[in-house]
């Protein structure tokens, strides 16, 4: 049985129109795609770096075996929350990965110095952890905050 060619010409155009749509709707906004990258890991990444460099503070007055075990625990979290896909947004992802690299750096010297018994590195590890991580920490959780309350 032959179909007329108008009939033909109109299932196409459906079929065409429906794919378009069917891809449309798998497309995201940037809001969704960062909400996105929060739900799925990014906000449990962020308390817990956020308690891990909190503990590196606080424990700052404290034993050098103290001091370790924090910058350790840091650390270990850090090499976690790296392996997360890229912040989907460029200034915010900027100073994530400014504040990883500052928290990397701080807790690997001062694991390093507890190891050694050197409690200038240890200090000069803490130090790195408070001026370069968390800082940096505080502008991305400033900057998500911002971008997630304008979805």
């Amino acid at each position: 049985m032959r179909v007329p060619a108008l009939t033909r010409v109109t299932v196409s155009v459906t079929a065409v129109a429906s794919v378009a749509v069917l891809l449309g709707g798998c497309s995201s906004t940037p809001a969704e795609q960062l909400q996105d990258w929060y739900s799925s890991g990014g906000e449990a990444q962020i308390r817990k770096l956020t308690e891990d460099a909190g503990r590196v503070n606080e424990v700052s007055m404290r034993t050098i075996d103290v001091q370790g075990s924090a910058c350790q625990d840091l650390l270990a979290q850090t090499a976690k929350a790296e392996k997360l896909d890229p912040i989907p947004d460029d200034a915010t992802q900027r100073y994530w990965k400014e504040a990883l690299g500052g928290f990397r750096r701080g807790a690997a010297e001062c694991a390093d110095g507890a190891a050694q018994n050197e409690t200038g590195q240890v200090s000069r590890g803490i130090t790195t952890v408070q001026t370069e991580g968390l800082p940096k920490l505080v502008s991305t959780v400033t900057l998500l905050k911002a971008a997630l309350a304008h979805k």
